[in-house]
């Protein structure tokens, strides 16, 4: 390991953002559900121990009521961190997300600056079923005004959440259960990634696989496997949804004519529907050389269900991915 990188494991990346972040800037300041009484580990240990409860507490479990206080605390100077537990619940809080973070700018006029982060944890693969572990990211793409950031690694996830932090506008922060233990070199000292910029986490000459979250690591490895069938994928992660790295999504398309989008939300009005479209918008000359026709592998247009082994059936694993690329050559 070079001397100036650490190797630490997604949570501690994160918990790490916390931390720097709200000793940088005395208006950072965080609440949510359970964030202290529950005892504190993961993402906010220590973070009580060194702030109190003036930059950090607890909130009853009404998630419209945190984000609307953490619209107020905005407009007041400050800059609030809001944890919804989890991202399957999200959608009590669709009237603060649309109407008093994502139309701010564009309803109202307002001109100031409006830095709010809401944080929430994607809970899927555990058969958590739907009331815990939705996608949501589809939902929040469609809001006029939110950043919608999304990292599958630990330098990812505290690099994008040290810029979400200090970005003047809303921005929604998902990161993926699976993601929190993975371990990674880190660079020791300071360091963000700009938010909308995509990142190729293996390069490759035949066929494009766009993955963001934890389909990336999933991606990975149908790679690795595809490769000893003489297939070279491209995995292009894009971090962000919004605002999405189109140009390098597009680049990489134009070099291996073969295009697959991957996530783990729903495929109907997924995602994938809008990267492949807006990939259209920007290189429209692509439509007449591609060797096989887009092609997206998203979770079944069902709830998720209570049980580990049938969510596993519906959510794209490794194994789906090769058989989806493959069927492209």
């Amino acid at each position: 390991m070079a001397e100036d990188t650490k190797t630490i494991r997604c949570h501690q990346a994160i918990n790490e953002a916390f931390l720097e972040e709200m000793r940088r800037d005395d208006n950072v300041v965080m609440w949510g559900e359970d964030l202290v009484s529950m005892g504190e580990s993961g993402v906010t240990r220590g973070i009580h121990k060194e702030f109190g409860s003036d930059r950090i507490f607890d909130t009853p479990i009404v998630e419209t009521a945190i984000v609307d206080m953490a619209a107020g605390a905005a407009y007041a100077g400050l800059r609030p961190i809001a944890h919804l537990m989890l991202a399957g619940f999200v959608p009590l809080a669709l009237d603060g997300l649309f109407l008093k973070l994502g139309s701010n700018y564009q309803e109202w006029g307002y001109r100031q600056p409006f830095p709010v982060v809401i944080y929430s944890l994607i809970l899927g693969g555990g058969g958590y079923g739907s009331d815990h572990a939705i996608s949501p990211e589809a939902l929040l793409m469609h809001s006029p005004g939110l950043k919608v950031v999304m990292p599958s690694t630990p330098y990812d996830a505290k690099g994008l959440l040290k810029s979400a932090i200090r970005d003047d506008g809303p921005v929604i922060y998902l990161p993926h259960v699976r993601i929190l233990g993975a371990r990674q070199d880190v660079p020791a000292g300071e360091y963000t990634i700009p938010l909308g910029k995509g990142d190729i986490k293996r390069s490759g000459a035949d066929v494009t696989i766009v993955a963001y979250s934890a389909m990336v690591a999933q991606a990975l490895a149908a790679a690795a496997a595809l490769a000893e069938e003489g297939i070279d994928a491209e995995v292009v992660d894009p971090r962000c949804l919004v605002p999405l790295d189109v140009d390098l999504i597009a680049e990489s398309v134009g070099k291996t004519r073969r295009l697959l989008i991957v996530h783990e939300a729903m495929k109907r009005s997924g995602p994938a529907a809008e990267i492949a479209f807006r990939v259209n918008e920007a290189a429209p000359d692509l439509a007449g050389s591609m060797k096989y026709p887009v092609t997206r592998l998203a979770c079944a247009n069902m709830a998720l269900p209570h049980s580990r082994e049938l969510e596993e059936q519906l959510v794209p694993q490794a194994d789906d991915i090769v058989a989806a690329v493959r069927k492209m050559f």
